[in-house]
């Protein structure tokens, strides 16, 4: 494998740990002062040395007096050694700085509406505070894949199936009927919800079979436009096709429509922000998340209603 080597059964160093009690006997001149700085007790530390030298076929180490003093094959392998200490100490300092640090990118996955107008200017917030997170937006009417890292984070209708993920429970999205004034002009307001048998209508078309409004039952009436996108839906109802169920946040945003049968509620979804369990561990994912849990949790009313 390409940037692998295949440590062999007989090599002398097998792995870090045999390089670090190496560099420690060396650096420290005892097995004692070695096996303080290890962590291990002196017998430990010989035994192992010993090992070491057996594997290699040849001492690495001399004693003068109470000092362990290199041979010249202790000696001829110590610059490479220190090399690959000093490429351990690199991992490690990048490990850190990407776990920790407020940079790098972070891939966030939402529906049409949610995804758009409603995380658009919450990103643009969060961008003053932390300019060196660059945010990756899917927008996306399905179930992005987190285990696989398809995204880092997600805001989802529905609780996610996943027992792996981490997932909180954000708020409730309410859905009435709209439609636009130019259509209310034309067709009248409807009295009851029996009434829309004689009403034209803008529904989902399944949403590829998945989500939450995969098996929706329509409602009565002439549905004369059908999408798998809800930001088509949108479009149609502000463009007077007919009745369509629709966020009551998206249509505050928006604007310009006309609640019909206000006493209906149409549908109500929680709303979930969805993780990768990266989120424990990487600091720019775990600001977004809890930058976004945040502005929900102040907009719960907005999601719930439509009320600001």
């Amino acid at each position: 494998m390409d940037g692998c080597v295949q440590v062999k059964e007989n090599d002398g160093m097998r792995d870090w740990a045999d390089m670090c009690l190496f560099l420690a006997v060396h650096d420290q001149g005892s097995l004692v002062a070695a096996s303080e700085v290890l962590g291990l007790t002196q017998p430990t530390v010989g035994r192992r040395l010993a090992a070491m030298e057996e594997r290699f076929g040849t001492p690495l180490f001399v004693r003068a007096g109470r000092r362990m003093q290199l041979t010249d094959a202790g000696a001829g392998i110590l610059e490479n050694v220190r090399r690959m200490e000093s490429e351990m100490l690199a991992v490690g300092r990048s490990l850190e700085s990407q776990s920790t640090a407020l940079r790098g990118e972070v891939t966030i996955s939402a529906t049409e509406g949610t995804g758009t107008e409603w995380l658009a200017p919450v990103l643009f917030d969060f961008q003053q505070l932390y300019p060196e997170i660059l945010v990756k937006v899917q927008i996306e009417n399905r179930a992005v894949d987190l285990l696989h890292r398809e995204a880092d984070i997600a805001l989802r209708l529905g609780r996610p199936s996943e027992p792996s993920l981490i997932a909180r429970r954000m708020t409730t999205v309410g859905f009435g009927l709209y439609a636009s004034a130019a259509y209310i002009e034309r067709a009248g307001h409807p009295a009851t919800l029996g009434d829309l048998v004689d009403h034209q209508m803008v529904g989902l078309d399944s949403l590829n079979g998945t989500g939450p409004f995969a098996n929706a039952e329509r409602l009565p009436g002439n549905y004369v436009y059908l999408s798998n996108s809800p930001a088509a839906q949108m479009a149609a109802v502000q463009a007077g096709f007919g009745i369509g169920e629709l966020s009551h946040r998206w249509v505050g945003m928006r604007g310009g429509l006309t609640r019909v049968l206000p006493d209906y509620t149409a549908r109500e979804i929680d709303l979930w922000l969805v993780s990768h369990e990266e989120l424990r561990y990487s600091a720019r994912i775990r600001a977004l998340s809890d930058f976004i849990a945040d502005r929900l949790v102040a907009d719960r009313a907005q999601f719930e209603s439509g009320t600001r």
